[in-house]
């Protein structure tokens, strides 16, 4: 690995370091990042152009890392209903949202905003395709319609908690109620519309 590709390395290093202590993204600054991984402060534009682009770039190793722990855990639940396993992977990741906020939003509205081919943040998500298909089957209208749910739920019940306490009682960040909330989402929009 060459010089240039070490202090870029070091570069997404510190940043999803600094991210993962918790410390806002808007909170870092070019200084904290290039003192800490030992280059100038010149660096982080020849390498990402900017501050943000570096942000994006530790955001989307974190969600990586993030994607690659749930399909860890969902190994011991690859038996299970795929109803039963979608209601697992959702309640993962929305307290991945809640324990994350910075993060997911940066991860989600880079998503939106940059028009990746993938609907939402669990779309490229193995397991997560597999119970759609389990469920809907070859029904791509369906399968579509599903994803098309999937992201609403998640995009805006976390991107817009605060309004949805206030209008709806529903608290994003209370873990019992966002569970019981995606037992309806799953009840009600999934097993009453199986493929059969």
């Amino acid at each position: 690995m060459s010089e240039k590709d070490t202090a870029k390395q070091r570069l997404v290093d510190v940043t999803t370091e600094l991210i993962c202590q918790g410390k806002k993204p808007h909170e870092i600054t070019v200084a904290d990042i290039t003192e800490k991984a030992g280059v100038g402060n010149g660096m982080v534009n020849y390498h990402f152009q900017s501050k943000d682009n570096l942000i994006r770039t530790a955001v989307k190793r974190v969600m990586e890392c993030a994607k690659t722990h749930l399909s860890e855990k969902l190994l011991k639940y690859k038996d299970a209903p795929a109803a039963d396993q979608l209601s697992i992977i959702l309640r993962e990741t929305t307290k991945h949202f809640a324990k994350n906020p910075e993060i997911c939003k940066i991860a989600i509205l880079d998503n939106i905003e940059n028009e990746q081919e993938s609907l939402h943040i669990l779309s490229d998500v193995k397991e997560y395709k597999q119970c759609i298909n389990d469920i809907f089957g070859e029904n791509l209208c369906k399968v579509w319609i599903a994803n098309s749910i999937i992201a609403g739920f998640l995009n805006y019940s976390f991107l817009k908690a605060e309004l949805l306490k206030k209008e709806t009682n529903f608290d994003f960040y209370d873990e019992l109620q966002r569970n019981e909330m995606i037992d309806k989402v799953i009840k009600n929009f999934f097993l009453n519309s199986e493929k059969k």
